[in-house]
């Protein structure tokens, strides 16, 4: 990555701008951020009313905002930007690098001498990178404030109410450790994605089977990370305690 850093600055701004805004247009366009948005959106009126329900039956409904604490931040939110990343802006690299391997493009970067792994993988691996930080910080508020107004919807808890246990419970550093899963998680299905389509064989159908592959091996690898990376950072020490 750094050489593509070095090499093809130019291309990897192409590709951020490609990625995040599409065409000009947020979602028709095939831009990542409308996908993340309304993702990340609905993830959280899931958790609201999943936390409302649940906790209601104890008589412990205005803790909701302590579950979208813990789960959006620390799970669902990574999570679900990921799969929308991997199935909107990833399978568009799985499909491009396909194509140009049945037409032969990459080998004509070869022969004049253009490194096609720095040009092609490294540079939409670091583009994928930098596009998830903005699109991240945008869809975890959207996910707290759907499960805030949700909640407040179908229990009637004040929105003061959701906040007081919400700031309660958050810890600040577990924002940050939830972007960087989002990133992790993203260059790890970029890389799967890419690969797929560099390899690619077998015509225009090889490439959409190239393409059907990657996306079943990237939502395995994401939830499998996860697994791990959550038991790291939180499986000995929560972060919180709960006393009376």
């Amino acid at each position: 990555m750094p050489l593509a850093l070095k090499h093809y600055p130019k291309e990897v701004w192409r590709l951020l701008s490609d990625v995040t805004w599409g065409n000009g247009s947020l979602i028709v366009g095939g831009g990542t951020i409308g996908v993340v948005l309304i993702l990340s959106a609905f993830g959280g009126m899931t958790v609201a009313i999943q936390g409302y329900t649940s906790l209601n039956l104890l008589g412990l409904s205005p803790l909701t905002g302590a579950v979208s604490a813990f789960a959006t931040t620390r799970e669902l939110g990574p999570m679900l930007a990921t799969v929308a990343f991997a199935t909107q802006a990833g399978c568009r690299f799985t499909a491009q690098l396909g194509s140009m391997r049945i037409a032969e493009e990459i080998d004509a970067l070869e022969s004049q001498a253009i490194r096609p792994l720095p040009y092609l993988v490294s540079t939409r691996m670091i583009a994928a990178m930098i596009a998830i930080v903005p699109l991240y910080c945008l869809a975890l508020p959207v996910a707290y404030l759907s499960c805030s107004v949700t909640v407040g919807l179908i229990g009637g808890t004040a929105s003061g109410t959701f906040q007081h246990y919400f700031y309660q419970f958050l810890v600040p550093h577990d924002v940050l450790w939830s972007l960087l899963k989002a990133i992790l998680f993203v260059a790890i299905t970029t890389f799967i994605q890419c690969y797929y389509g560099f390899f690619a064989s077998g015509g225009p159908e090889g490439v959409g089977v190239a393409a059907g592959r990657a996306i079943k091996l990237c939502i395995i690898a994401v939830v499998f990370a996860d697994l791990f990376i959550t038991l790291a950072i939180w499986g000995v020490n929560p972060g919180i305690r709960i006393s009376g």
